[in-house]
């Protein structure tokens, strides 16, 4: 069963040397979001829908599809930012540009 994404969102994942990707990500990948309020982290499946692989460095725009999060989504917006942070710490920013809900 597929699930549905919550939100698009306009991503810019930080080059290597900026703390961010080492490696290039493809569809599925999982990161944690963080938004400017609230100190719980909500783990995302990223969807990119134009792109095979995102490399370190790249702005691109993807569809998410946070998981766990029912009590949270209703509070997505657009023009929301947020951080996303994989087990090495923050990699990227991003804002999101549409929801779903």
């Amino acid at each position: 069963m597929k699930k549905t994404s919550h939100f698009t969102a306009l991503i810019n994942f930080y080059p290597t040397d900026n703390n961010g990707l080492v490696s290039p990500v493809s569809t599925g990948f999982r990161v944690l979001f963080q938004f400017p309020y609230g100190l719980q982290s909500y783990l995302g499946a990223l969807n990119f829908e134009e792109e095979e692989l995102v490399f370190p460095g790249d702005s691109v725009s993807i569809n998410v599809t946070l998981i766990d999060a029912e009590l949270f989504i209703n509070q997505l917006y657009s023009g929301m930012d947020f951080e996303i942070k994989d087990q090495s710490g923050v990699i990227g920013n991003g804002i999101v540009t549409e929801t779903f809900i």
